[in-house]
């Protein structure tokens, strides 16, 4: 596994992302990078200065910027006693167009963001995260805000068979390793295109996927639904997968989450996401 790189907006889900990717940086024995957004020190100086301004008392400092993250370290080492390497991006202004020099500069594999959402407004994901990684090649894993705290232990590929891509099923395989999590495949027909008989759909399979990866906790399900979030709704709340990978754009995505940016994330629909670029 490369580095993993986070996003961190100091924001309630991004502290939330950053304990599951510290969890997962310790398991997978890789560093954690923290991008911070924007730079929070500006942010309280505005602040003092409208304060000011406005006769008001000035309001205190806040914790310096990596006080936070030291906090979640230490919870994790007194947990599990796991203690990764953690690294603040510095001299880089955090922007989509930067962010490809940032992945290969630290080797990093995949970005992390935490997502949020209320009652009446659904957890969704921002245009700007996709770009992120669609310019850097990285696949982004988005972590709701109250997603429960634990490592992935089933992970479930939502594609077309056909269009099955092996770097994904390496990528998954990798992740899963370290932490004894199974893989499954799930085979669902893109729309116009035929369903996969059973017997042909496993030889392939088996033959195409299977073989090459060596992998024991490798699992494949042929769903005959076409109805995509019905579909998807069986294999994350019936089957109880943990993490959900999808492909930005193709086969299934937005008729999951929808045609037109921000996509929004059905509310039976409560695990990670893994977003691929296309």
């Amino acid at each position: 596994m490369k580095n993993i790189l986070i996003f961190n907006d100091f924001s309630p889900e991004a502290e939330h992302a950053t304990e599951l990717a510290l969890l997962l940086a310790g398991k997978t024995n890789t560093n954690l990078y923290v991008w911070n957004t924007f730079d929070k020190a500006e942010e309280t100086v505005a602040k003092e200065l409208a304060a000011v301004s406005a006769n008001k008392s000035t309001p205190e400092l806040s914790e310096d910027s990596t006080g936070w993250i030291e906090k979640l370290e230490s919870k994790l080492n007194w947990k599990s006693g796991l203690s990764p390497v953690v690294q603040f991006i510095e001299g880089v202004d955090y922007a989509p167009d930067h962010v490809l020099q940032v992945v290969k500069k630290y080797d990093i594999g995949v970005i992390v963001k935490g997502i949020a959402g209320t009652e009446d407004d659904l957890l969704h994901i921002e245009s700007e995260a996709l770009r992120c990684s669609t310019k850097s090649g990285c696949p982004i894993l988005f972590i709701p805000e109250k997603v429960e705290y634990k490592a992935f232990e089933k992970m479930v590929y939502a594609t077309d068979l056909r269009f099955c891509r092996h770097e994904i099923v390496s990528f998954l395989t990798q992740l899963a390793k370290p932490l004894n999590a199974s893989v499954l495949i799930a085979n669902i027909s893109a729309q116009g295109l035929p369903y996969m008989e059973d017997n042909y759909a496993q030889s392939v399979f088996e033959e195409e996927i299977l073989t090459p990866i060596k992998y024991e906790n490798i699992y494949f399900s042929n769903i005959r639904e076409r109805d995509i979030p019905k579909a998807l709704d069986v294999l994350v709340n019936g089957m109880n997968n943990d993490l959900l990978v999808l492909v930005n754009n193709k086969y299934h995505f937005k008729e999951l989450l929808g045609q037109e940016m921000p996509y929004y994330i059905p509310e039976n629909i409560h695990i990670p996401l893994l977003i691929f670029p296309s």
